[in-house]
């Protein structure tokens, strides 16, 4: 079904890149049930704002009943909620069983719930659109840890959103859902956000190490990866399914 999607549950949504695809979304005339576990920094017309612990089955179902109450039908979820968590864990030593715990349900546990109560009603009717977001770091990084608080166990759990895409991908292809994952490289916001903090904390010889390691010379932006998301939901991208995008200057 050639059309764009006209309703989304975006999770992670208060983030950089969630505020950046609901804003495109929202653009688009796409209403966006926007959740996050902190509360919106921002109000748009045509967005309605949902405080959730994605990690957390009950309330990944509060979340699908909302949306469900809102919309009618669900055509989208976007999952970008996620990260590397604030334990600082460099290391496999270094890495507790909590914190590898912690990392997988952010990322994996919380994707497979809201997918598990959000895509049977989009096979349903015959149409649906999933981005989960991963990153280049599903393939592993050399060197020292820098922006990723615990590297290790984001790594797996990235990785681990590859598998969900392609497996649910072929589950699903033939009930008009499409399932695409988008790995972003270095991204990073205005001074204040979380990982451009990180950046600008780390030495001028490390940071000048990251960016030499891209081939563009430079880091991406929220509004770059949002336009990847926002381009998956529409129509013309119907024919894309099971795909990882990397968005990351060619540095992988």
């Amino acid at each position: 079904m050639m059309r764009d999607a006209k309703s989304a549950v975006v999770t992670g949504a208060s983030g950089m890149i969630g505020a950046a695809t609901v804003r495109r979304l929202r653009d688009m005339g796409c209403s966006v049930l926007a959740v996050d576990i902190s509360e919106p920094v921002s109000n748009y017309v045509g967005v309605t704002h949902f405080t959730a612990d994605v990690g957390d089955p009950a309330q990944v179902e509060s979340v699908a009943a909302t949306a469900r109450q809102i919309f009618g039908h669900v055509d989208a979820l976007v999952h970008i909620a996620g990260g590397a968590g604030p334990a600082r864990a460099p290391s496999l030593e270094a890495t507790d069983l909590s914190v590898w715990q912690q990392v997988m349900t952010m990322n994996v546990t919380s994707g497979f719930l809201l997918c598990r109560a959000l895509v049977p009603q989009m096979r349903t009717a015959k149409f649906g659109r999933v981005v989960l977001l991963s990153s280049i770091l599903a393939h592993g990084e050399k060197g020292p840890a820098t922006t990723v608080a615990a590297r290790l166990p984001y790594a797996a759990a990235k990785a681990a959103l590859l598998g969900l895409t392609a497996q649910l991908a072929k589950d699903c292809a033939a009930d008009g859902v499409t399932v695409n994952a988008v790995a972003p490289g270095l991204i990073l916001g205005a001074p204040g956000t979380r990982i451009r903090d990180r950046f600008d904390a780390l030495p001028e010889t490390e940071r000048a190490r990251m960016l030499a390691a891209i081939p563009a010379g430079r880091a991406g932006s929220a509004d770059e990866i949002a336009a990847i998301i926002t381009f998956l939901l529409s129509g013309p991208a119907g024919y894309i399914n099971g795909a990882t995008i990397a968005a990351d200057g060619a540095a992988s």
